[in-house]
């Protein structure tokens, strides 16, 4: 702490660029501050990146909570929020020039996530936090009072009250293993599912609704209703530690869920699309699991498309437009869905969920009374609803719809759900003597390709300021303003209705995530590959050695993405090349 000091002092009231020669380690009472990244200008955007090392010796946490990986990370994610919690109860904020003199994390969400914000390994814990340095005065010259309050009291603060598992009181001693138990019961859950091939599981007792459409937090409304499941459909899960769970299971296959407005059916899909994370405690949806190949499908107006084969479900379009190799760089409702299907199998998934506000009507279903006015050959499409089934048995698609307006879907469910004022009934028999057994499709659905291959020079990160006449060699950054929105080279990808991304750090991972693949692909020689190889390929690494494979340019604001949300950015790059075969 000494060396520290006598470096503040010296630099005191210096320019501001001077805090660089802060770079290096530095020991506490308890801890080691290091300075990763150091902003030479106060209030910068991003700020400067600083972590905290603690022993594993020192920190006393039971090794019971380092048991799995499941395990580990939901630590990191108890670390992490705790140290949110203390800069809340001891920083003071915002105290210099241009709201410099302020502690930050990244962004988090309701999800516990991989993130590289806490890292272990077998000696110490590793935590990594946004630092603004305080500036003064007119010029904004460092402050180096503030800044040693800042580090030797507030930081001092906030690093005891963050890892030393001694001084937690009983409450947070409880909190920290509800998140460890929370991790391991789905993990149970998870491998229940597998056997029994489910696709997802709804606990009884959830909580699903939310706080609002942009606040994922629970809903603070006192008659909110909890989930039951319907007699019909419970299940009980055995646990390891003798207790057991009941909860709705969805089997494989087609499920649809309908209701009147407003009884929750959008509550219950939303709940199955964040159900591919695990939720902190006190959610409500810590054992809503959906099978983690999950992924939205809507409609898409506007976006690029680039070679896919849309031909099962749109063909022989005006002008003698082929769709076999389709692309667009201004595609309709109808032809953007067709290709967030192909895609979303494309990268691996075999699970795809729809509900009907957010598709296009026309690709999903031809009534009876436009089928009189429009002749077959007039109509490029083959509507969804003709091919659910062959997606299913050729395939193995599964697929669960949220329906309200349009009951053709309900004649190809093998599981129906009512949603009646947030209660779920099982109306699967209802359906069937009402509108009779199951429909099967009359024309089998074609084949279609999923083999696409990425040219070698795809996702370049070079971006030219033609107003300044400068290139910079990188540019990977994300939206503030915008927080699905990814500014890469050239690019500005738009992930809006990429519903199942969580968190702000994820759309930077995607970024680094475009850099890697980019490396890999200049290596990979004259044989391309298949975007399925390439998401594949850099999951199992990022997997086996974290999130620092990435090489940020600022470590510890990335959080894990799944492969099929970097699969979906990649068909989102309006200059993506595909090689043509």
């Amino acid at each position: 702490m000494n060396t520290l000091h006598n470096l503040l002092a010296s630099i005191a009231d210096q320019s501001f660029q001077n805090i660089r020669k802060l770079a290096g380690s530095y020991h506490f009472p308890g801890f080691e501050l290091g300075f990763i990244k150091i902003q030479g200008s106060p209030g910068a955007n991003p700020a400067s990146i600083a972590a905290v090392k603690i022993t594993l010796q020192d920190s006393a946490i039971p090794k019971e909570f380092f048991q799995s990986a499941e395990c580990k990370l939901a630590v990191a994610d108890f670390l992490i929020r705790r140290f949110r919690h203390g800069i809340d109860r001891f920083a003071r904020q915002n105290r210099g020039k241009d709201g410099s003199g302020s502690f930050n994390t990244i962004a988090l969400s309701q999800k516990m996530l991989n993130r590289d914000s806490v890292l272990f390994d077998d000696q110490a814990v590793y935590l990594r936090f946004i630092i603004s340095l305080p500036a003064k005065g007119q010029g904004g010259v460092f402050d180096a009072e503030q800044a040693w309050i800042m580090l030797s009291q507030e930081l001092t603060a906030i690093v005891d009250a963050t890892f030393f598992y001694h001084r937690y009181d009983l409450q947070t001693r409880a909190l920290l293993r509800q998140f460890v138990d929370v991790q391991k019961t789905r993990a149970e859950i998870i491998q229940f599912m597998r056997r029994h091939a489910l696709v997802a599981f709804i606990a009884n007792d959830a909580k699903l609704p939310r706080h609002s459409g942009v606040d994922d937090r629970p809903s603070p409304c006192e008659s909110v209703k909890a989930f039951h499941s319907p007699a019909s459909l419970q299940i009980d899960i055995a646990l390891a530690d003798g207790r057991s769970l009941s909860g709705m299971a969805i089997k494989e296959g087609i499920t649809c869920i309908t209701g009147g407005g407003y009884h929750g059916k959008s509550t219950l899909m939303q709940a199955l699309l964040a159900g591919i994370y695990a939720h902190i405690p006190g959610d409500g949806r810590e054992y809503v699991v959906t099978r983690e190949d999950a992924f939205f499908i809507r409609a898409e107006e506007g976006r690029s498309i680039r070679d896919v084969d849309i031909s099962p479900f749109i063909n022989n379009l005006p002008n003698g437009l082929g769709t076999e190799r389709f692309r667009s760089d201004n595609a309709s409702g109808s032809t953007s869905q067709a290709a967030n299907i192909v895609e979303a199998i494309e990268s691996g998934s075999r699970l795809l969920l729809f509900d009907e506000d957010t598709c296009a009507t026309n690709f999903l279903v031809r009534d009876e009374l436009i089928k009189k006015i429009l002749d077959a050959e007039q109509e490029p499409i083959k509507p969804l609803y003709s091919t659910v089934r062959s997606l299913w048995k050729k395939h193995r698609v599964s697929m669960i719809f949220v329906v309200g307006g349009l009951g053709y879907f309900l004649q190809k469910a093998d599981t129906c759900l009512l949603m009646d004022n947030y209660r779920c009934d099982d109306i699967t028999a209802k359906v069937r003597d009402r509108l009779g057994p199951l429909v099967e499709e009359d024309a089998p659905l074609t084949d279609f390709s999923v083999s696409r291959r990425l040219a070698i020079d795809n996702f370049d990160p070079a971006y030219i300021n033609r107003r300044l006449n400068k290139t910079l060699t990188k540019r990977i950054k994300d939206l503030r303003n915008a927080p699905k929105q990814l500014e890469y080279g050239m690019d500005l990808v738009n992930l809006e209705a990429v519903a199942q991304i969580a968190e702000a750090p994820q759309i930077l991972a995607i970024g680094y995530c475009l850099l890697a693949l980019r490396s890999k692909l200049k290596q990979s020689g004259d044989k391309p590959k298949t975007i399925r190889y390439w998401i594949d390929r850099l999951e199992d690494e990022i997997n086996t050695h974290g999130l620092d494979i990435l090489e940020p340019d600022y470590p510890g604001t990335l959080s894990m993405p799944r492969k099929y949300e970097l699969a979906a950015a990649i068909n989102r790059i309006r200059s993506l090349r595909i090689v043509q075969e």
